[in-house]
């Protein structure tokens, strides 16, 4: 049984090649995911053209299924709407793994799917795959200081500030924080049981990370 996290309104899956090209082409669009004044969130499309972040988007994807590879491994799941995908969620266990078991998360969607709850949603559910079928310890987050709407589902889900430092990219110097989510909070978490993911065809995934 392939994995799926089923949520109110979305579900998780890995992306199938036409579904992962399909997304990354729709997401490569100018502004499909960010306005031009907080591209900044994402540095590394600066100065690369549609075709070239669709291709990459694409190519890093692909490079993350083979989880064996070590050091560190990157689960990315495609977040679907309806049957289409609207977004990607990603979740990565670092160098060390299984012995130190610390993860962090990633994601985006396509701005007509944003502000509607869906990124809380599909937070919380690869969270609970990650501390309940995985074992993290913990999790973190990385967000650009002014990028409030993440910073305001990290602190929803019970994330506390852990660090602070300057990152200097293409000239360019920004503020980044670092949340950190326990997985002792976590499970005692009463957000956790506002949001409350089905997952199904995790087995594979344990065998392979979780031990």
């Amino acid at each position: 049984m392939p994995l799926l996290l089923e949520l109110d309104g979305a579900q998780l899956a890995p992306p199938a090649d036409d579904e992962l090209c399909q997304l990354a082409q729709r997401a490569a669009e100018p502004e499909a995911v960010l306005p031009a004044e907080r591209s900044h969130f994402v540095m590394w499309i600066q100065g690369r053209t549609p075709q070239e972040i669709a291709q990459q988007r694409v190519a890093r994807v692909q490079a993350n299924r083979d989880l064996t590879s070590r050091p560190g491994w990157t689960l990315d799941l495609a977040v679907k709407v309806g049957g289409e995908p609207v977004g990607l969620q990603s979740l990565s266990g670092f160098d060390g793994w299984p012995h130190r078991r610390i993860v962090g998360t990633t994601s985006w969607l396509l701005s007509p799917f944003q502000g509607r709850g869906i990124g809380t949603q599909t937070r919380t559910a690869i969270l609970e795959l990650a501390f309940t079928h995985l074992h993290a310890e913990s999790a973190k987050s990385w967000v650009l200081v002014d990028n409030q709407a993440s910073v305001g589902i990290s602190t929803k889900l019970g994330y506390r500030l852990v660090d602070r430092h300057h990152i200097t990219e293409h000239g360019c110097t920004h503020t980044e924080e670092v949340y950190q989510l326990d997985r002792d909070v976590w499970l005692e978490s009463p957000v956790r049981q506002q949001y409350v993911p089905v997952i199904t065809g995790a087995e594979q995934l344990v065998q392979l990370l979780g031990r």
